[in-house]
């Protein structure tokens, strides 16, 4: 692989940090909207706003063990876009490297979790100039190919994209079209976090994924980081769309996802009952 400008590893940066607040999630204390560190604007969904930071990845207790997974009849051959991220994580996990190399993307060895990089997939929401990656994660690491070989069903999965800084109506142009893409629905969650102090917006939803694959949640994240003088060019907007499994998120210690699954279970047994 030819040796990429300063711009990368530095954007890079960025996209790992809100790609391991993505999947693991973390547990800050709310913050109070007086914070002088920026303001904080919830959406009317009843959802605490919290300022987050990037945690390790912790998606499913037992990760020294392989387990049997459950079958969701997934034929890897009809998935054909890596936009498709339930369909994905919903495959016997022997069956994932080779379809996501199918699919355009590459491992890169040594990438903390389980990072694949876009070589040659068709990703057209990506925006010009930008990184797609793909993520797994399981345990208290990466999902590396020969784990999965060995039956190991990542715990989430995500797509990261890291992009040139965005106004907020473009990147809301972008995270409508990764949700349509993605087939993301029943939105249950939504906060808004502006810090001033950092030049950073971020905006994170969470919903139900489509019943009968593996996965129980979606986040997306988009997250812009606006940077002054000399490293303006290196500001960037990153965009993370994940799908979690149920253990996934439990293992998560998210409070966002938590409180997201409580919801989501209620109203399931709700209907059930009615």
């Amino acid at each position: 692989m030819p040796q990429q400008p300063r711009l990368i590893p530095i954007a890079w940066c960025f996209a790992l940090a809100l790609a391991c607040a993505t999947i693991a999630g973390c547990g800050a204390a709310p913050r109070e909207s007086n914070d002088p560190d920026g303001s904080v604007s919830p959406e009317p969904f009843g959802e605490q706003v919290t300022d987050r930071e990037a945690a390790p990845l912790e998606i499913a207790d037992g990760a020294d063990k392989v387990v049997a997974q459950p079958s969701y009849g997934v034929d890897p051959a009809s998935i054909a876009s890596a936009y498709d991220l339930g369909a994905i994580l919903s495959l016997d996990p022997a069956e994932t490297p080779a379809t996501l190399e199918r699919l355009g993307f590459e491992y890169e060895i040594g990438v903390p979790i389980g990072a694949w990089k876009s070589v040659s997939a068709d990703t057209p929401l990506s925006p010009a100039d930008s990184t797609t990656r793909l993520h797994t994660g399981v345990g208290g690491g990466e999902t590396t190919p020969d784990l999965m070989l060995e039956g190991r069903r990542p715990g989430a999965i995500s797509m990261n994209v890291t992009a040139p800084l965005a106004s907020e109506e473009e990147a809301e142009t972008v995270c409508a079209s990764l949700l349509e893409a993605a087939g993301c629905e029943g939105e249950l969650s939504r906060t808004v976090v502006d810090n001033y102090r950092f030049n950073r917006h971020e905006v994170t939803r969470i919903g139900a994924c489509p019943e009968g694959g593996a996965g129980v949640l979606w986040r997306l994240d988009v997250w812009s980081q606006r940077l002054e003088g000399e490293s303006s060019s290196y500001s960037s907007t990153t965009y993370s769309l994940a799908f979690y499994t149920r253990d996934g998120v439990l293992s998560s210690g998210d409070t966002s996802l938590m409180e997201a699954i409580g919801i989501y279970e209620s109203a399931t047994a709700a209907s059930a009952q009615g």
